[in-house]
């Protein structure tokens, strides 16, 4: 039954009158939020389609003869925003899916990329005497040139020329690969 007061309104609403608007606001706020809540239970969705359609209501006043037709629009309106919004979240969910799986695959293949620079690089060290590779292998492992005389209980000067020996052995035998050993060795020490 339209009443007398109702007609009053939509005239008011029709003309762009916001008193208006917030009445038809506070009589279908709350009872949207609670619809809407049906389909979504995120409160923070909820709140913010609600608010949308009644931008959408604002923004097509003119069109609207009497309430049930506001009423029906800010349902209808309302239960379509739920279902666009469940579609985009399980959009969202689908490429957080794939992006967590391709993360995973890169991490496994520099797992798998470190291993294989593992195997290679100790090749490439056992090819030199033992105190030789000794102080190689504890320079690319991160230490310094006194924190390995100190651990070793030898000069500085002894490490250096240990390390010079070393990468000449390397370059000798390796001709060919020589700068992949020592990118492979700088990649080593980035690492650390």
């Amino acid at each position: 039954m339209v009443t007398i007061k109702d007609t009053t309104l939509i005239k008011s609403f029709n003309e762009g009158d916001p008193m208006a608007f917030k009445v038809i606001f506070d009589r279908y706020y709350k009872i949207l939020c609670s619809y809407t809540y049906h389909f979504i239970r995120t409160p923070y969705a909820v709140d913010d389609i609600v608010q949308d359609i009644f931008v959408a209501l604002w923004n097509r006043r003119e069109k609207f003869d009497c309430i049930e037709k506001i009423s029906s629009f800010l349902f209808v309106s309302t239960r379509n925003a739920c279902f666009n919004h469940a579609k985009h979240e399980q959009m969202k969910a689908a490429k957080l899916k794939e992006f967590v799986a391709q993360t995973d695959e890169a991490v496994y293949d520099d797992y798998i990329i470190m291993a294989e620079f593992d195997q290679k690089l100790n090749h490439w060290l056992e090819s030199l005497p033992t105190e030789c590779r000794k102080i190689i292998d504890m320079s690319v492992s991160g230490m310094k040139n006194d924190e390995i005389a100190k651990a070793l209980n030898i000069s500085i000067n002894t490490v250096k020329n240990q390390k010079v020996k070393g990468f000449k052995i390397l370059k000798e035998l390796y001709k060919d690969e020589y700068l992949t050993i020592l990118f492979y060795i700088f990649i080593s020490l980035g690492a650390k």
